[in-house]
């Protein structure tokens, strides 16, 4: 990833949460954040975008994509991104 990304406030709340609590599902992240869902999806669907998540995996009886941050997004936080 090169350059500075600017991200929305719900996906910087939305990667801090996937750092400290992660992986998590858009559901679990919504609570988390106190955000609503579709605004956790929305956040998660961003950090997917600029490759700072993953889906990770789904829940086989509900289907529910799961998330967490790239390996590369902690390094890339370590080196002086500020969320």
């Amino acid at each position: 990833m090169s350059g500075t990304v600017t991200l929305s406030c719900h996906a910087k709340l939305a990667r801090v949460v996937l750092d400290n609590r992660g992986p998590l599902s858009p559901a679990e992240v919504a609570s988390e954040a106190r955000i609503d869902e579709d605004e956790a999806r929305d956040a998660l669907a961003e950090l997917a975008e600029v490759g700072l998540a993953e889906c990770v995996c789904g829940v086989c009886a509900t289907r529910e994509q799961v998330y967490q941050l790239r390996e590369d997004a902690a390094e890339s936080e370590s080196a002086g991104d500020a969320v």
